[in-house]
């Protein structure tokens, strides 16, 4: 038997979408990083942000705060605030509630079970497949961002980028894995994707408005964006313990999905 067939099956079926998410992904970046040197000319538009809503910047800030002036703080309100996270976790999300629950709402995952490979095999390599579409992403943009900031001379390691583009990945990869395991207890589609985008969307409101709701401050480390956003990767680079953080939640998700396929009872 070919090895590991159900992840190269998958990549196969996943090649149309990762060349559309890419070309998005280089358009966003030539989007932006086009748009700083205006920026970078007009200080007026620091003033500006600076009047926002508190509660508007609470929550577009990314690691250092809402800073609109240097290239980091530019990146991170435009880019990596909410666009980049974003745009990862629908990506990763749409694979990950697809893997299993796709197979079912399709009507395929009998074939696919009739073949001499076990359910947590299954499970196993439609999660690497995730993680491999989520990795190719974020390696698009990381070298797209890398470009545009070497064309217009922008003052931000290119690997100080690639940083927060690894935090960005994980966290897509964590919740991916929880439309997986959403996917493989529900058997739907549908509901594995509402039910991860209501957690992240809940996740984002807790980490955002923390700084000025007391009452959440308490509960901010609980969320993924606290342990992907906390550590500022664009000004100081990975930090191990916010990384380990965000690889477990994706690691122990994933392998309580296949736990829990490996369990249910697929027939209708």
């Amino acid at each position: 038997m070919t090895a590991l067939p159900i992840l190269r099956r998958t990549l196969r079926d996943l090649s149309r979408s990762l060349a559309w998410w890419s070309l998005g992904l280089i358009g966003l970046a030539a989007m932006m990083i086009g748009v700083y040197p205006s920026v970078r000319e007009s200080p007026g538009l620091e003033d500006l942000a600076q009047n926002y809503p508190e509660a508007l910047q609470e929550l577009f800030s990314f690691g250092g705060g809402f800073d609109y002036a240097s290239p980091a703080g530019y990146m991170g309100v435009e880019l990596f605030s909410l666009m980049v996270p974003l745009l990862l976790i629908i990506a990763a999300v749409a694979t990950g509630a697809g893997a299993i629950a796709g197979e079912e709402d399709r009507g395929t995952m009998e074939l696919l079970l009739a073949n001499p490979v076990s359910r947590r095999r299954i499970v196993t390599e439609k999660a690497l497949a995730m993680a491999a579409e989520t990795a190719v992403l974020g390696a698009v943009l990381w070298v797209a961002l890398s470009l545009g900031v070497a064309i217009i001379g922008m003052e931000i390691s290119v690997w100080r980028v690639g940083a927060a583009v690894v935090a960005a990945v994980l966290l897509a990869l964590g919740f991916g894995a929880i439309a997986l395991l959403t996917g493989a207890v529900v058997g739907r589609r549908g509901a594995a994707v509402g039910i991860t985008a209501a957690l992240a969307v809940a996740a984002y409101l807790v980490n955002s408005l923390a700084g000025i709701v007391d009452a959440l401050e308490p509960l901010r480390p609980l969320t993924p964006f606290f342990h992907y956003e906390d550590p500022d990767p664009l000004r100081h680079g990975l930090a191990p313990a916010h990384l380990a953080v965000l690889l477990a939640i994706a690691v122990v998700a994933a392998g309580a999905a296949a736990i829990a396929f490996d369990r249910r009872d697929t027939c209708r």
